[in-house]
């Protein structure tokens, strides 16, 4: 891979549809190691839906490209894949509009966009779900699912057709743990 002069920076790529209803199996172990194969430095992972943790200081559309190269050749999946920096997570954390009570983080969630919203983007994408609330911000949508995501209809299909995108979605404990693993 060409080296930018950016600097290393500490990252994730978060992949989507990993491991998640009995489709995509791809086991962390093996992606730690092909991602370790690429010649990717303090790789790790957080939780089985494909959220790898690294440094590079590679151009992350040459990152994107490698990744998805990488797992359709040892794995045979085609998932689209996003990148992440700490800082960005940090921000899409401290940017999350709904108050959290004690047993709601889960039924909060980040979607994680390829690129940032366009402004009319809350137009585009509609009212989903009722009860549920949503807020763009950047390049996530912030959504709050009081009876789960599994009722929600706002989810990333919804959003890549209305957005022409690529998202991904995580829970915000997910996130956090993310947060965490880039810091560390």
């Amino acid at each position: 891979m060409a080296h930018t002069l950016r600097g290393v920076i500490r990252q994730v790529a978060l992949f989507r549809g990993f491991n998640v209803g009995g489709h995509n199996k791809v086991r962390m172990a093996e992606l730690r190691a092909t991602f370790e194969a690429l010649g990717y430095a303090n790789v790790s992972s957080i939780i089985q839906s494909g959220n790898v943790c690294f440094d590079s200081d590679d151009d992350p559309a040459a990152i994107v490209a490698a990744f998805r190269s990488s797992v359709v050749h040892e794995f045979e999946v085609d998932v689209p894949v996003l990148l992440r920096t700490r800082a960005e997570i940090d921000a899409a954390l401290a940017a999350h509009p709904f108050a959290l009570g004690a047993t709601e983080p889960k039924l909060r969630y980040v979607l994680l966009l390829a690129e940032p919203a366009p402004v009319d983007a809350a137009e585009r994408i509609g009212d989903h779900t009722p009860g549920s609330e949503y807020a763009v911000i950047g390049a996530e949508i912030h959504a709050r699912y009081p009876n789960g995501s599994a009722r929600a209809t706002l989810g990333v299909d919804v959003v890549d057709r209305a957005l022409s995108t690529n998202a991904t979605a995580r829970n915000l404990p997910t996130v956090q743990k993310i947060a965490v693993a880039l810091a560390g």
